[in-house]
């Protein structure tokens, strides 16, 4: 099942244009590459339950120590993917100049290519009830962003997702860039 994971630059991007890049990585190497993300990931998947999606009452928030200040939750109930809404959204995100986008509409983050990435993932993990793991580089308003994320799916009756939690760890690709 392949995942949505589109990458859009232009050769003749300008310097002035906001780019974001995406590279989904395996969840095994959570292990090896973000050992904070990865005790997130371990915290999540003990609170399944026969096999079922976690509820959003499974998690309590303060598991997510190594991330906290690092991670939203994300209401994903709406059809419309531009109406998902931040219900939180971590106080340590540099995004933005540390910009609070709690109770924001995911349709209303003011970068476009950054908001259609956006969309993208978090839709894709609605749809599939999968993790996300990835790298990603960005370029927003002229200032170079260098971070992994988790998405992990939450739903009440253990199926349908209806919340994201998305956790970040700012990091240095070498080998990535936007």
């Amino acid at each position: 099942m392949p995942l949505a994971q589109t990458v859009k630059l232009s050769a003749k991007a300008s310097p002035l244009e906001d780019v974001v890049l995406r590279r989904p990585q395996p969840l095994s190497s959570l292990g090896t590459t973000d050992p904070e993300l990865y005790q997130v990931y371990e915290y999540w998947q003990s609170r399944r339950r026969e096999g079922l999606l976690p509820r959003r009452k499974d998690i309590d928030v303060l598991q997510l120590k190594p991330v906290l200040g690092h991670t939203h939750l994300v209401d994903v109930s709406a059809q419309d993917p531009a109406e998902y809404r931040f219900r939180l959204y971590g106080s340590k995100v540099r995004l933005d100049r540390f910009r609070n986008y709690t109770n924001s509409k995911v349709g209303d983050y003011p970068s476009e290519p950054y908001r259609n990435a956006l969309i993208e993932d978090y839709s894709s993990v609605v749809w599939t009830g999968t993790p996300l793991y990835q790298h990603i580089v960005a370029r927003l308003q002229s200032i170079p962003y260098s971070y992994s994320r988790l998405l992990l799916p939450l739903a009440e009756d253990g199926r349908k997702v209806n919340m994201l939690v998305v956790c970040t760890r700012d990091r240095v690709y070498p080998d990535f860039s936007a």
